[in-house]
């Protein structure tokens, strides 16, 4: 994702924090806009030519992958946050990323990418009592 796509991205998903879920809503605007940029910024460092490229293991192959959308959806785990997003293969098939975003020295920033992997991702929340 280039900046111009990715700063588009952030004005579209801006847009659409006034339709997140109650439980977003609690996270200031400000907050939300710092998280989604993080998310928007460790993305931009990690695509190449548009495009992701990881290792599937659940089919122990890998796959390419493209950003589709960032969801408005933030979930916070004490001082820790999920970010979601989207990907698509080249069948058009979503995949769903999960961003878990921390403060570091100040800024938020990407520790994990969590992909296609939205179950353990709630089983761990369960377990942290959310």
């Amino acid at each position: 994702m280039n900046r111009k796509t990715a700063w588009a991205s952030l004005i579209i998903l801006l847009s659409g924090l006034m339709l997140s879920t109650a439980h977003a809503a609690r996270l200031s605007t400000a907050l939300q806009v710092e998280l989604q940029t993080a998310m928007l910024t460790y993305n931009d460092s990690i695509l190449s030519d548009g495009s992701y490229l990881y290792l599937d293991t659940r089919t122990d192959t890998m796959r390419v992958i493209y950003p589709a959308n960032a969801h408005p959806f933030i979930v916070s785990l004490g001082e820790h946050y999920f970010v979601c997003s989207e990907f698509i293969d080249d069948n058009g098939d979503s995949i769903t990323a999960d961003y878990l975003v921390r403060k570091i020295q100040g800024k938020y920033k990407v520790v994990q990418m969590i992909i296609d992997d939205r179950e353990s991702l709630s089983k761990a929340m369960k377990k942290a009592g959310r």
